[in-house]
């Protein structure tokens, strides 16, 4: 008697990202670095700190650091409504990340993120693991992540 062998496709090639709003780009951050997405709320500033540090807030008594990713990526900044906090370990520490807005969570495969352009360049290509087109859109990973 003879077995059917079928192939899946194993769930470790793929990466489920979660795609923000920036200005007018579209980022994605890997889903397993994030913690917590919440809504824009008070920040306590920290004084002498780097100008894309916005502060710290305490969430169930953890302090953590809070970036604006529009200051830091030199965007003009426009806090509004739908912006929101992206609380997520980069490297060992978690940070809160402020971004304009939530768009989707995808799913990709791995081999899909190709790396980013040798002509990026400044601050962005540090942050940037690479870039991967879905739905005709281009959607740049963040999942390194860091401060």
């Amino acid at each position: 008697m003879k077995k059917k062998i079928t192939q899946t496709a194993d769930v470790s090639d793929n990466i489920q990202l979660i795609c923000f709003k920036l200005g007018a780009e579209e980022y994605g951050f890997d889903i397993m670095q994030i913690k917590e997405i919440m809504r824009y709320q008070k920040i306590t500033p920290i004084p002498k700190a780097a100008s894309f540090i916005e502060g710290v807030i305490n969430l169930r008594g953890m302090v953590i650091p809070v970036i604006d990713l529009r200051k830091r990526f030199e965007l003009p900044v426009d806090v509004n409504i739908k912006c929101r906090i992206i609380i997520a370990q980069v490297e060992t520490k978690i940070v809160g990340l402020i971004i304009d807005d939530v768009t989707d969570i995808v799913t990709l495969p791995k081999t899909s993120i190709l790396p980013s352009p040798k002509t990026v360049k400044g601050v962005e290509v540090e942050y940037l693991d690479g870039t991967a087109e879905e739905k005709g859109a281009i959607d740049e990973s963040l999942e390194r992540g860091k401060k």
